[in-house]
C-alpha cells in the first residue's frame, strides 16, 4: 500500500518509515524542511507545512495514499509554555487541516492520528494505569492542545465521515532521540562524563516524577497494528504499564555506562507545573491488535548510549 508520513523528518518517523518499509508498503511523506531525511527517497518528500492547508490537499491528492500517518506535531512541553501559539497551532489547527486534506483528497485512506498521554494530565493514584476512558485534565499548553486535537479526531471520525484511529503514546525513547528528552539527554551527558568534556555531573530537572516508557520500535509496532487492526473512531493507549522515575533513569545508565556520576537536580530545568506520575494500561490495544512490548528497558537504554556515543565521535 501506499503510505503517507506527516512530519516524516521526526525521530518516530524514521523508525515507521523503517517498519513499513519493511512490511512492503510504498512511504511517502510530508516535511517543513527542504532537505529529505536519509530514510526515505527526495522525491517522496512534499516540503509542506501543517498550516499549508491547500498544500496538505494537493500533496494528498497528487500522492494518492491508502493511509496517513500524521506525526507531524510539536512535542515540547517545555517550549509550549513560552510559547503556547505554536502548539495549539501545529498540534490542533495542523491536525484539522489534515483531515480536511484528507476529506478533500483521499476521502476513502485509513487515518492514524498520534496524541498523547499528557492529555490526561493530573490523574490521581487510584486512577492509574490510566486506561482510555480517563478524562482529560491537560496542565501544559501542550498537552491542551493534544486533548483538543484528539477530540477533534473522534468528531472526525464520526461527524465527517473519516476513517480515523488514535493513538495516545506515553513517553518513549530509543537511538535518533534529540536531547530534548530525559533519557537522550541523560545518554548524552553520560557520553560527555565518559570522555571527559563535563564533569561528573548529570544536570537533571525534576527526578522523582514517575513516567512509562516504551521503546520506538515497539511504539511504532503498535501504530501499524492499530492502522491496520484498530477500530475506526477509538483511542488506544501505547506504553508498558511500568512507571519509572528520571532518578532511576539516570541511575540505570551510569550502571551501564560504566561511569560514576551525581545526578543533580537543577531548579532551572524544572517546569512551571508538571504531572506527577503517569502510567498507562495497554490492555485495550493488546485486545485489539495483539501488540505487546517486546524490548528490554536494558536493551532500549543500552541503544540510547551506543548511538550517542557514535554521535558524539569527535
Amino acid at each position: 500500500m501506499r503510505v503517507l508520513i506527516t512530519g516524516i523528518t521526526g525521530f518516530a518517523a524514521r523508525h515507521l518509515t523503517e517498519r513499513l518499509c519493511a512490511d512492503g508498503h510504498e512511504v511517502f511523506g510530508t516535511s517543513r524542511q527542504v532537505a529529505p531525511p536519509p530514510w526515505v527517497s527526495p522525491e517522496r518528500v512534499a516540503v509542506v507545512a501543517l498550516s499549508d492547508r491547500a498544500g496538505l490537499t494537493a500533496a494528498i491528492r497528487r500522492i494518492r495514499p491508502d493511509g496517513v500517518f500524521h506525526l507531524a506535531a510539536a512535542t515540547s512541553v517545555a517550549a509550549s509554555f513560552a510559547d503556547p501559539d505554536t502548539a495549539y497551532h501545529a498540534n490542533l489547527l495542523g491536525s484539522l487541516h489534515v483531515f480536511a486534506a484528507v476529506h478533500a483528497a483521499a476521502p476513502r485512506c485509513r487515518v492514524l492520528w498520534v496524541g498523547s498521554s499528557d492529555a490526561y494530565g493530573l490523574v490521581s493514584r487510584d486512577e492509574l494505569p490510566v486506561r482510555e476512558t480517563a478524562l482529560f485534565r491537560p496542565l501544559s499548553p501542550y498537552a491542551v492542545s493534544k486533548a483538543a486535537a484528539d477530540l477533534a479526531a473522534f468528531q472526525g471520525s464520526r461527524g465527517a465521515g473519516l476513517d480515523i484511529v488514535r493513538v495516545r503514546p506515553f513517553n518513549h525513547t530509543g537511538p535518533g532521540q534529540t536531547a530534548q528528552f530525559v533519557c537522550a539527554d541523560f545518554a548524552r551527558q553520560v557520553v560527555e562524563i565518559e570522555r571527559g568534556r563535563r564533569p561528573a555531573r548529570i544536570d537533571a530537572g525534576n527526578l522523582d516524577v514517575e513516567r512509562d516508557f516504551t521503546d520506538v520500535r515497539d511504539v511504532v509496532r503498535a501504530y501499524v497494528l492499530a492502522w491496520e487492526r484498530g477500530e475506526r473512531g477509538e483511542a488506544y493507549n501505547v506504553c508498558t504499564g511500568i512507571g519509572r522515575t528520571p532518578r532511576a533513569v539516570a541511575a540505570e545508565l551510569l550502571r551501564i555506562g560504566g561511569v560514576d556520576a551525581a545526578v543533580v537536580a537543577d531548579p532551572q530545568r524544572q517546569r512551571p507545573v508538571d504531572v506527577p506520575v503517569m502510567i498507562g494500561s495497554a490492555a485495550k490495544i493488546q485486545r485489539a491488535t495483539g501488540w505487546s512490548p517486546a524490548m528490554s528497558w536494558e536493551q532500549t537504554l543500552r541503544d540510547v548510549l551506543a548511538d550517542w556515543r557514535a554521535r558524539l565521535v569527535s
